[in-house]
């Protein structure tokens, strides 16, 4: 069948909110999708959790050593069968009509695009927490994303056609691999915003909750991402002030942080 939707969801200890997030899939309006779950070797009961809900669209592959989510995400691309290709993270929950709205703007615009939607935050108790309503011009997209992923990552839908030009995350991003994508994708053409609520994003406090050595980590993956967009990327003056911002903000806590690691203060 045409229009095949691959729905690829990475999983690591994911319990608490996976069986949520997976039927969200499930109760789709728009049934011609398959769902590829990578797990990377969680250690709770979310692999059990899947088999009890699998069906005959599922395509399951628990992995025998624990890759990283970066490595997860590219992995499960390669299993991709459909012409189309959605994002959902295990914690996060699509509206019932996302696939099929995505689905429609994609056919009354025959490019190869990246396209999220807007969000809304929710904390662990599944309690409102705030409404995003990103922009949809595509001259403040380009502008913002120079500076600041304004993308949520379980929002976002491309074709096949487009991770075939750009390959997928980036290898060298641990923690912002999303935005490194985006960023990858708008070489070809600027992401579209649908302004619509498609996606309820959660976070809780798995996902806040950073030691130093984390933050190190993800302090220099904003420096790689601001140096790919430095070297790709044109700067209108404000947004160029904000570069510099985030950059020298992004270097100075990276080198902070190694001391407190090295000297343990």
């Amino acid at each position: 069948m045409k229009n095949k939707v691959s729905i690829l969801m990475t999983v690591y200890n994911a319990e608490k909110y996976l069986k949520q997030s997976i039927y969200s899939v499930i109760n789709q309006t728009y049934k011609n999708w398959e769902l590829i779950i990578v797990d990377d070797c969680s250690t709770d009961k979310s692999l059990s959790i899947i088999q009890r809900l699998k069906n005959k669209k599922f395509r399951i592959f628990p992995l025998k050593k624990k890759i990283g989510r970066t490595k997860a995400l590219n992995f499960g691309l390669k299993k991709i069968k459909g012409n189309y290709v959605a994002i959902l993270d295990a914690d996060d929950i699509s509206d019932k009509k996302r696939i099929e709205t995505q689905i429609n703007f994609f056919k009354k615009n025959n490019k190869d695009f990246l396209v999220g939607s807007w969000y809304k935050i929710i904390d662990k108790h599944g309690q409102f927490v705030k409404l995003v309503k990103t922009n949809t011009d595509i001259n403040k997209i380009y502008e913002k994303m120079t500076v600041n992923n304004i993308f949520c990552h379980s929002s976002i839908m491309f074709r096949k056609k487009l991770l075939l030009k750009i390959g997928g995350y980036p290898k060298k991003l641990t923690y912002s691999q999303d935005y490194g994508f985006i960023l990858k994708s708008m070489k070809i053409r600027v992401p579209k915003i649908i302004p619509k609520l498609l996606t309820i994003s959660r976070r809780h406090d798995e996902s806040m909750t950073y030691n130093n050595k984390l933050k190190k980590y993800i302090n220099l993956d904003k420096i790689i991402v601001l140096i790919y967009i430095f070297k790709n990327f044109k700067f209108n003056l404000y947004s160029g002030m904000l570069w510099n911002l985030r950059f020298f903000k992004s270097l100075f806590e990276f080198f902070i942080i190694k001391l407190f690691i090295i000297f343990k203060v």
